[in-house]
């Protein structure tokens, strides 16, 4: 029996690829267009000799940077663009440049980055931001929650970081959406 419907497989196989493909179009116009971004954030990284982990750093350090300025109040619309991309010439550019983002000697975890930022109105040097968070280990080193407890530690000194970077951007006063902080 199993045998003589054997058959019957290729074209049930067919018949559900096809419709697939004719529905793919049409769940695509449903979806809306994206927002215009209000400011454009291209993130730089110091070469290594794993380029896909350069990526990884760059992605996360652009979430955690539009999570934290969610958090202090941003409303607009950020967007990552990368130095192939060309970006809106109107829309603000905030350009960070990561100098270190590592677990130190002593055991701390520490963040500092250069930002710039060009609008309109010409380019403003922001500096430096920097942070800390201190790196407390429980049990083994080698152990699976020793390296959750190290990329917790990053992450708290990136949102340090990217909270000085914030208040920078604020008291520049340059970007729609972040009032002026004097």
């Amino acid at each position: 029996m199993k045998t003589s419907l054997s058959f019957l497989r290729f074209p049930v196989a067919l018949a559900a690829v096809a419709a697939l493909v004719t529905l793919a179009p049409a769940a695509d116009t449903k979806k809306p267009a994206p927002k215009p971004a209000d400011l454009q954030v291209l993130v730089n990284v110091p070469p290594s000799w794993r380029p896909f982990l350069d990526d990884d750093i760059t992605e996360a350090l652009f979430y955690r940077l539009k999570d934290v300025f969610r958090r202090r109040g941003y409303q607009g619309e950020l967007a990552q663009v990368t130095t192939f991309d060309a970006g809106a010439k109107d829309v603000p550019s905030l350009q960070l440049n990561l100098t270190e983002w590592r677990v130190d000697r002593i055991g701390n975890a520490q963040c500092t980055l250069n930002a710039t930022l060009k609008t309109a109105a010409g380019e403003k040097s922001l500096g430096l931001a920097t942070g800390t968070a201190m790196l407390w280990v429980h049990g083994n080193r080698w152990s699976f929650s020793h390296q959750v407890e190290t990329a917790d530690a990053l992450e708290d000194a990136a949102d340090s970081a990217l909270r000085e970077l914030y208040d920078a951007v604020a008291k520049a006063g340059l970007v729609a959406g972040i009032p002026a902080k004097k």
